[in-house]
């Protein structure tokens, strides 16, 4: 959940802080206000593309944090702990900086990470629907998700994807023994010289690093001998810095008796002797166990040498190599095995493709089913908000391939980890028009109303808690107006929900309501956000109701369509 977006010099924006809640949060203000900043600054952060005509005109660096509540969000865990990013109160900053430079940085948890990890975080915590869009839902990837979990398939679609992982795995091994005999005699010639190769090399990890910083030591023997002693010889030898310290040490107890401070400097002087002491000790250590024999470099470049021969062969690292030799043990051990274990295999693959096809098969009938139920009841939603002319389908294709591993209806198809099927919602925005891409069909308030729709059938199916609309009222007014805002209302029952609307049978359904106002800062104009109390909340619905010159009648209406709003939020607890 979005807890707060803090905003620094974006657009017309100098400094912002705006804390969100659960439930309805509602931002209304003029035409002109900054309502749509918002919302980019919002996407900014969550790793869209950012200019720098976007940095407030006079300031070098614009900033952007969004502060999220990740708790029970198991997919985000998972994200930044293979990223190396800590979270342990639950609580996940990401943050963008973009310079006048063109250059910019983003963070997660104080991690500096590329933009494109931002967008990964933002799949699982956030969907923005509107001008700007940052949605999940129109990425056909995410089609097929979210008609398995609509449909509760997603055991089914783990045991199809452990039986392909198992029929992988057994292709992989059969492909071993697909070559003939001339190749076969190839390959273990080669794989038999490289493992002695690499065994004879006797490679450690991390042993190239330490050989160069070894090297460097070697190259620079001679500096680094004079050096350290002339080090020592100052520190230790006659007139010394140790020399010269013990006769003021000598000189100072004789006084020190007379004088506390004296003492004091005393006991200074006495530390830094026993520290020197200390270095010079390590200093004479060092120079006396210093062995830069001419033997010892060519040892050392020779052994590089040779690390850099098997890198070029068998891999970038010493690890590289080191697993190049397993793989090649491992194909010597397949290509020795012969025709019984082929055949052992062949079996097994082939009991593994039928039981494939049964659960794939299987999948796929459960699929379209749950389409045909998901297709009913959007297309009730999307009637309920005055697009009653727009046709909603569920695109269930398969990929046919000669190559492919099930064989149904007299034609070859192929497995995925994922089944047979490439899923894709499709649209027709209007009567007698073509289905086609959901990107590709609506307006910016077509397609938020439609993403609305959606999102209310497919809830308690979508993993991301925190739901932003933009431009959701765009074209609409009356009774389809106050439907759409039930809709707001029920989808925000059980998560985050952010609108920006300029319908105030939209507003009157906010939990929590904020104003979004031109201001000044200094003789600047800027924008400014402020949370209404539900007293404010009335008169803003009343001017957006009347205007700016707000009657007592614009009034009592903006009443009436709260305490209404009230009594729908009472009577759906």
């Amino acid at each position: 959940m979005l807890l707060e977006i803090r905003i620094k010099n974006f657009v017309i924006i100098e400094d912002l802080v705006i804390s969100f809640g659960r439930g309805l949060n509602i931002l209304t203000g003029e035409t002109g206000a900054g309502k749509s900043i918002l919302i980019d600054a919002l996407s900014g952060v969550l790793g869209e593309k950012m200019t720098t005509d976007m940095i407030r005109t006079g300031f070098e660096k614009a900033t952007l944090e969004a502060v999220f509540d990740i708790a029970g969000s198991a997919q985000v865990r998972q994200v930044l702990d293979e990223s190396g990013i800590d979270c342990e109160d639950d609580t996940l900053i990401l943050r963008r900086e973009l310079y006048s430079s063109g250059k910019g940085r983003s963070f997660a948890n104080a991690v500096q990470v590329p933009a494109s990890k931002l967008k990964e975080f933002s799949e699982y915590l956030i969907d923005i629907h509107g001008q700007n869009e940052h949605q999940n839902i129109v990425k056909v990837s995410r089609h097929r998700e979210l008609l398995d979990s609509f449909g509760g398939l997603d055991g089914d679609v783990a045991r199809v994807r452990d039986i392909h992982e198992r029929l992988q795995n057994l292709k992989d091994r059969l492909n071993s023994f697909e070559i003939d005999e001339r190749e076969k005699a190839r390959r273990i010639e080669y794989n038999s010289f490289a493992i002695r190769e690499i065994e004879a090399a006797g490679l450690k990890t991390g042993e190239d690093e330490e050989l160069k910083s070894e090297s460097l030591l070697l190259a620079n023997s001679e500096k680094l001998f004079r050096e350290i002693n002339n080090s020592s010889r100052l520190m230790s030898g006659e007139g010394g810095i140790l020399q010269k310290l013990k006769g003021a040490d000598q000189s100072l107890s004789k006084v020190s008796e007379y004088d506390p401070e004296i003492a004091g400097i005393l006991d200074a002087i006495k530390q830094a002797q026993y520290s020197l002491e200390d270095a010079s000790i390590y200093l004479r250590d060092y120079e006396s166990n210093m062995d830069f024999s001419p033997e010892r470099i060519n040892q050392v470049e020779e052994r590089l040498s040779l690390i850099s021969t098997l890198k070029k062969k068998y891999g970038d690292t010493i690890q590289d190599i080191l697993n190049y030799a397993d793989r090649a043990r491992k194909e010597l051990e397949a290509i020795n095995s012969g025709d019984e274990e082929k055949e052992r295999l062949t079996a097994e693959y082939r009991k593994s493709v039928k039981e494939a096809k049964d659960v794939a098969l299987g999948l796929s009938e459960k699929r379209k089913e749950t389409a045909k139920r998901l297709e009913t009841r959007v297309m009730k939603e999307l009637a309920d908000l005055g697009m009653a002319g727009t046709q909603f389908r569920v695109s269930i294709q398969r990929e046919v391939n000669p190559e492919g591993e099930i064989e149904a209806d007299n034609k070859r198809y192929v497995l995925y980890p994922h089944g047979l099927d490439r899923i894709e919602f499709l649209l027709s925005a209007n009567a007698g028009e073509d289905l086609r891409q959901l990107r590709k069909v609506a307006s910016g308030g077509e397609m938020s109303r439609i993403m609305l729709a959606i999102k209310n059938v497919i809830m308690s199916a979508d993993i991301v808690d925190s739901l932003v609309f933009d431009e959701v009222d765009a074209g609409i007014g009356g009774k389809v107006a106050e439907i759409v805002g039930r809709k707001l209302k029920s989808l925000a029952g059980n998560r985050q929900v952010l609108v920006v609307t300029h319908l105030p049978q939209i507003a009157a359904m906010s939990d929590s309501h904020y104003s979004v106002q031109k201001g000044k800062a200094g003789e600047r104009i800027t924008t400014l956000v402020k949370q209404l109390s539900p007293k404010e909340k009335v008169r803003e619905v009343a001017r957006m109701l009347a205007g700016e010159t707000i009657t007592d009648i614009s009034l009592k209406h903006a009443e009436e369509m709260v305490r209404n709003a009230e009594k729908i939020t009472a009577a759906g607890r």
